[in-house]
């Protein structure tokens, strides 16, 4: 496997310490990560906290030659200071639309820096606002993948958020420290700890199909899929008995429209993309694939077993099958199964998850349902 192009993003307010003791941390881990590239998502105040202490006083490039450590660059591209309505830097998140301001800032920039497959995100949400913390896990959520990490750092409370105290030197330092009880006094830096917590998340990229621009929009479509999906009744094929049953409702089908039924269905059943099957066509077919090798060998057993089991001729009936059935019937049969279901089910919202229905791909009409896989079962 090659070796991925490690990117750490930040979230930072006026604590830029949040940056080097995710460095520092990370290089101390085991196996050791050395960050490639670095974006920081933060406001013109912290933007200026940044280039005053790790870039202008050098702290950053202090950090890397004492641990020699890769060279690691913060780039006017690096930092990314949120923006409100009027394209105006912000100094602070101190209301709704500036809150909703950072969502999309940092909504945006995971979703692009996921569309790189050879790029491993180690995402911090230690630093900035609490609110800018939940954007950036609920960013990952929505976009991160497997190999994304997730990460709290934890600092011995004495040395956080010190303006002295950026990562654990290899040589002691004395640093004065205000203690819980409002008192100062100097401690050695070989007492500071920093703890990088891996943090678990839920991983929905891939899983779910999302169009949405803003953090708000995202949101409520995750939800809108996560409910449909949950209500989706399971649907059951008894090809013996020529009944098929969705939910609690359960009809019957001539052993023609079942057998092309099932093999429609069966085609999502066997599909092996690792997505919601919410907005997937990757296993609509075309029918000129039905009345071809193997479909058509899979309808025929299909029809055998609803016809009249260990009766027919198997081998007869793929043989008409292949020389009788053309698109035009194929399609004829698709608009009575069609038929029967809204006959049946008579909300149409729910109706169209196991109606089929057609795509134009690749120049060709394809044909296929909505239903997820998992709720499919053919006896």
């Amino acid at each position: 496997m090659e070796k991925f192009k490690e990117i750490l993003v930040c979230v930072i307010g006026a604590t830029p310490q949040i940056i080097t003791e995710t460095i520092y941390a990370l290089a101390n881990k085991n196996p050791p990560v050395y960050i490639d590239e670095i974006f920081i998502i933060t406001t013109s105040t912290g933007k200026k906290q940044i280039e005053n202490t790790l870039i202008k006083k050098g702290i950053l490039k202090q950090l890397l030659k004492e641990y020699k450590l890769p060279s690691l660059d913060i780039k006017t591209s690096s930092i990314i200071v949120i923006k409100d309505k009027n394209d105006k830097e912000i100094d602070d998140i101190r209301d709704s639309f500036q809150s909703e301001a950072t969502a999309d800032t940092i909504i945006s920039l995971i979703r692009e820096l996921t569309k790189d497959p050879s790029a491993r995100l180690h995402c911090s949400l230690a630093g900035g606002r609490k609110t800018m913390g939940f954007y950036l896990g609920s960013a990952m959520e929505l976009f991160g993948r497997p190999w994304d990490k997730l990460y709290h750092v934890l600092v011995s409370s004495e040395f956080e958020s010190n303006p002295e105290f950026f990562y654990k030197p290899k040589k002691e330092k004395f640093i004065q420290c205000r203690l819980s009880d409002g008192s100062k006094v100097e401690i050695s830096t070989e007492k500071a700890e920093i703890e990088l917590i891996e943090l678990p998340f839920i991983k929905l990229s891939g899983k779910i199909k999302l169009y949405g621009n803003t953090f708000t929009e995202l949101i409520e479509e995750t939800q809108s899929e996560i409910n449909f999906a949950l209500i989706q009744p399971f649907i059951n094929i008894k090809l013996k008995e020529r009944k098929i049953s969705i939910g609690t409702t359960i009809f019957s089908m001539n052993p023609m429209l079942i057998a092309l039924y099932a093999t429609i269905l069966k085609q999502k059943i066997l599909c092996t993309e690792n997505k919601s099957c919410l907005g997937c066509d990757e296993c609509y077919i075309s029918l000129t694939n039905l009345t071809e090798k193997p479909l058509i060998d899979e309808f025929a057993d299909f029809y055998a077993k609803a016809y009249k089991p260990n009766i027919v001729d198997i081998e007869e009936i793929k043989y008409k099958l292949e020389k009788r059935i053309s698109p035009y019937t194929l399609r004829s049969y698709i608009t009575k199964i069609n038929n029967h279901i809204s006959r049946v089910i008579s909300d149409e919202t729910l109706a169209s998850l196991y109606k089929i229905k057609s795509i134009r791909r690749y120049g060709a009409t394809t044909y296929g349902v909505s239903i997820d896989k998992r709720k499919i079962k053919i006896e």
